[in-house]
């Protein structure tokens, strides 16, 4: 009698765990199937097999295709997503380009020494380009016909560059006495909104909104919507990315991924992520932000190579989350934006 009951306490345990398995597995096939609808996740690397340059994945069939020679750091799309800008930092080209990526077109925007002329007519200190793969201009982005990005390491100082009757211009759109890690500026009727996610500490991140008027780009003051800790100071990617109509943020706050309302001034935790010797290295909604891609890359020992990735979706209502891939060691990423 006891054996019967014990054999039947066994096959419910396992008829749950089959259950269960199969809800996570649907939950995972609902992800793939709608978030494979979004544009594809794009990012630079240099693959441990010699493999490099710049690559769309495909989130149903979990495949990266190159499309493009280049290594585009810091990437980012444009607002159609029909072109991404990154920086270029090559032996054959310094500078800030653009890709077509319907047709996959090569466009160099500005070099290197063209940039520093501009740098030096502002006020800026130029860059010295000394190696492939150690870039001094950061995240480029798309911005009212030109284009903006971090000038040098510092992050201090955001520029934006433009050309005036075919003649290239530069301006600083915004300085801080500290250190940087992400900026996102959205475009309005009105307004623009700057967001800074900045380091006054080492162990602290600040993010701040910058209202700047879209005539003169004067920044007309700031205010600050939220402090969350940060694990450590090695990763400068930041772990933050706002919506479209700049009423939410993404982030990333031990242990939860979490969604910040401004207009609500409330958040919502939509799921956990523990980290052990880890860092999240990239956080970015989906075009439709419903989803939201991350990557936790572990820790290299003392640091012999780049981190390695492992990529990540999450279902912002639901909170359902899938892993889809684990990179090898030696995969360093240089970008990634979808």
């Amino acid at each position: 009698m006891k054996r019967i009951k014990l054999i039947k306490i066994v096959v419910c345990f396992f008829a749950f765990i089959c259950v269960f398995l199969g809800y996570k597995k649907y939950n995972g096939y609902k992800i793939i199937l709608n978030a494979s609808n979004q544009p594809p996740i794009i990012f630079a690397a240099d693959f441990n097999s010699g493999d490099k340059g710049t690559f769309k994945y495909n989130v149903k069939t979990s495949k990266a295709e190159k499309i493009s020679d280049y290594i585009f750091h810091e990437l980012s799309y444009s607002d159609d997503y029909e072109k991404i800008i990154g920086v270029i930092w090559e032996d054959r080209f310094q500078g800030i380009a653009e890709l077509d990526i319907r047709h996959y077109l090569f466009r160099p925007i500005v070099d290197l020494e063209e940039l520093n002329k501009c740098a030096k007519s502002i006020g800026l200190d130029d860059i010295k380009y000394q190696m492939q793969g150690v870039t001094d201009i950061h995240m480029p982005k798309f911005y009212k016909g030109g284009y903006t990005f971090f000038w040098k390491d510092s992050r201090d100082v955001i520029c934006y560059f433009y050309k005036e009757n075919d003649a290239p211009e530069m301006e600083v759109l915004y300085k801080t006495d500290h250190g940087n890690y992400s900026y996102f500026i959205k475009e309005g009727n009105d307004k623009d909104l700057l967001f800074v996610e900045s380091r006054h500490e080492i162990y602290n991140q600040k993010i701040e909104r910058t209202n700047i008027n879209k005539n003169n780009l004067e920044t007309l003051g700031d205010e600050e919507l939220l402090i969350t800790s940060r694990k450590n100071f090695s990763n400068s990617t930041g772990n933050m990315d706002v919506s479209n109509d700049t009423n939410r943020i993404v982030y990333y706050q031990k242990p939860n991924i979490s969604i910040y309302d401004i207009d609500k001034n409330s958040k919502i935790n939509i799921n956990s992520q523990y980290l052990f010797w880890q860092d999240i290295v990239y956080i970015k909604f989906s075009q439709n932000e419903r989803y939201v891609f991350y990557a936790v890359g572990n820790i290299p020992f003392f640091w012999a190579d780049g981190y390695r990735l492992i990529f990540y979706i999450v279902d912002s209502k639901t909170g359902n989350k899938i892993q889809l891939d684990k990179w090898k060691n030696g995969d360093t990423f240089y970008g990634v934006d979808w």
